[in-house]
Order: C-alpha cells, then structure tokens, then sequence
C-alpha cells in the first residue's frame, strides 16, 4: 500500500478549506434588476461595456450603503446620491432634474409593502447609441454631455471619489477619481 505524506493531505485540505470560505465571504456580484426593493450585497455594473478596452465593474453596494463612505467619513453615502430621482423635486441638486418620489428613499422607505420599487440606472440613462428615448443632457465644462449610462456613473461616480480623495489622499492608492489612469481600480480589463 502506497502511503501518503500527511503534510500533503493537510496542504490540500487547507487550500480547500480555504476556497470554500473565500467564496462564502465574498458573494458573486449578480446582474442589477430593472427595479427591486431588496437592496443588492454586490453588483456588475456595465456589463454590455462598449468600450474595447475595459470592461463590467464589479460594485459593492452594501459597503457603500451602510459603511462611512460618505466624502466627509461620518456617515454613510445617502441613497439618493446615486438614486438621485427616489427623492422629492425640491430636494434635486443641479444638474439632476428628474424626481420619481415624495419622499427621500432610504432603506425604510423600501420595508413598506406598499413603496415603489427602486429602478436601475438604465431605465434613463440608455447605453450610448441606444436612441429608443431620449437621454438627459447636462452642461459639463462648457459642453453639453448625454447622459447615457457610461457617463452618468463615472461623473456620478468620480464626484464622490474626487471629494473623498481630496478630504484623504491615501484613498487614491484604492479608488479611481477622475484621473483617467485609474480604469483599472474599478473595471476588469478586457
């Protein structure tokens, strides 16, 4: 009978071991929803990306909804920085013009039965070229922008990383603000 080191099999073991619970603590991020009311843990975000060389985004929505990432670091980012149009019209921040909602939406807003669903970004904000509706336009450095989907996260997106950078530059070593070096902080290469 052939015998077997033991440090091989305790080797194995702990490399299976240690897979299996990666994959627990880390859930696969899933496709977005057309609206939901369940907020997701983790999320791809541009998965019909057009550009050649990048590519989906993998989002952390849970970490940015309830952990300190708001700019200032005391508090939480609000849902309404991203899901600008769940809030009343007096609440709106030029540019954003839209309002979908009386009330500002939080995550108790959603426990209510009988509360509107949240949408996902492309239910305005259309991959560019995609003319099937028309796209919000904004004024941006002196130009106007479409808003398609590829635009709406990153100036949504580099708004919060700039001012959280600028309020602690150690963060540019993790995040992307809009220096256009940083794709690859947040989205996979093709």
């Amino acid at each position: 009978m052939k015998r077997v080191p033991i440090g091989l099999i305790v080797g194995l073991f702990a490399v299976a071991l240690l897979v299996l619970t990666t994959g627990a603590r880390t859930p696969v991020p899933q496709q977005i929803p057309k609206e939901s009311k369940d907020q997701p843990t983790k999320v791809k975000l541009d998965t019909d990306s057009l550009d050649d060389k990048w590519g989906e985004v993998a989002f952390d929505h849970e970490t940015h909804s309830v952990k300190k990432y708001n700019p200032d670091g005391a508090g939480v980012t609000a849902c309404t920085f991203c899901h600008h149009t769940d809030q009343p019209k007096e609440n709106l921040k030029p540019p954003r013009t839209t309002s979908e909602r009386n009330v500002v939406l939080t995550a108790d807003v959603l426990k209510d039965a009988a509360a509107t669903p949240v949408k996902t970004c492309r239910q305005c904000h259309l991959q560019a070229g995609d003319d099937s509706k028309q796209l919000p336009v904004i004024t941006k450095d002196g130009k106007e922008v479409k808003m398609d989907n590829e635009n709406a996260y990153h100036i949504n997106c580099f708004e919060c990383h700039d001012a959280a950078i600028k309020a602690k530059p150690e963060l540019a070593q993790k995040i992307s603000g809009s220096d256009p070096k940083g794709c690859g902080k947040c989205h996979v290469a093709k």
